[in-house]
């Protein structure tokens, strides 16, 4: 998928809402003119093409030149590979560049930890959430199951194999909850390159089921695919039959950040620049269609109430991971 975190049941759940403006910079004589880049802006995107994490930052990217945002323009740069890794460690290795961002999604918190990278969220500069993620239960439209009583049935009688994102990324993570709260046969996992990737293969039924986000299969759907539930807290507006996890019985909720960081020792007058750009957005009537229609929840935070909360997110994620037994 390409990915957030994040709320995750298993008492795991608080979200704080801050706007950021841009933050003009003054002297006691004349205004100074406040930051901006002054070459293209590479916009790291740690998942394949395709995937949620692709779709956001592209989006984010074609907005900021639809609307004359910035002077200069956004490079979407896909650096897919080690869950998020790949990514994270070319990001570190821009450190002070303030003309390098990047998307993120849960596995920017769970990567570091499942493989004991040397670095983690800390080393990264915060700049603004623009959304939390959801995950729906997804199987084909031909597949016989029509609801999770009867997937629950069938995965008491046989490992099923499932599809998603990387290994021991958010996409297993919600499977092995799962897994534990019904009672069910081990999945057997595959792990693709990104969200799309995964939803072809549902598509083409390489796969029996996945927990895509929305964005990611929405458009196979009705004609190729089938939801059986929402991993989210409450029911969505788009989607008002559809039941959560909880109210069928099973206490699994999880939601993806998606946010944006800098690299390491991003001067704050650059990372104050891309929140208020963010803001900006965040706040486009394209921006809340898309999230309205890709069913991702509003979610904008700055910079100092982002990284407090990013840092609350990974202790919570450090525990999950070691309860599923990844790591000791």
């Amino acid at each position: 998928m390409g990915r957030n975190s994040v709320r995750v049941s298993m008492g795991l759940l608080a979200t704080v809402f801050l706007s950021v403006g841009l933050v003009a910079v003054t002297t006691d004589g004349p205004a100074r003119a406040a930051w901006q880049p002054s070459k293209p802006v590479e916009f790291i995107i740690m998942a394949g093409q395709g995937g949620g994490a692709d779709q956001y930052a592209r989006l984010i990217s074609g907005l900021v030149e639809k609307h004359k945002l910035a002077p200069v323009p956004f490079v979407p740069v896909n650096k897919d590979g080690g869950a998020g890794a790949v990514a994270m460690q070319y990001v570190k290795g821009k450190e002070g560049d303030p003309h390098t961002i990047m998307i993120t999604l849960s596995s920017f918190l769970m990567t570091p930890i499942n493989q004991k990278l040397p670095f983690n969220y800390k080393d990264y500069t915060p700049i603004s959430l623009v959304a939390l993620d959801n995950f729906f239960l997804w199987v084909h439209k031909e597949n016989p199951i029509t609801n999770v009583r009867e997937f629950v049935a069938e995965a008491r009688k046989r490992p099923m194999t499932v599809g998603g994102t990387g290994s021991k990324q958010e996409d297993e993570l919600i499977f092995s909850f799962f897994e534990q709260k019904a009672g069910l046969k081990p999945f057997k996992y595959v792990p693709f390159k990104g969200g799309g990737t995964v939803a072809a293969n549902l598509v083409g039924k390489q796969v029996e089921s996945t927990v895509n986000n929305p964005s990611e299969a929405l458009g196979f759907h009705p004609d190729k695919v089938r939801i059986l539930a929402t991993f989210a807290e409450k029911r969505h507006k788009q989607f008002p039959d559809l039941q959560t996890m909880r109210e069928l019985g099973y206490d699994i909720t999880y939601q993806m950040l998606r946010g944006v960081f800098g690299p390491p020792k991003m001067p704050v007058e650059a990372r104050d620049y891309y929140a208020g750009l963010l803001r900006k957005v965040f706040d486009l009537n394209d921006f809340q269609d898309f999230l309205e229609k890709n069913v991702l929840d509003p979610s904008f935070m700055g910079p100092e109430e982002f990284g407090r909360w990013v840092a609350g997110q990974h202790d919570l994620h450090e525990q999950i991971i070691k309860k599923a037994g990844w790591v000791k």
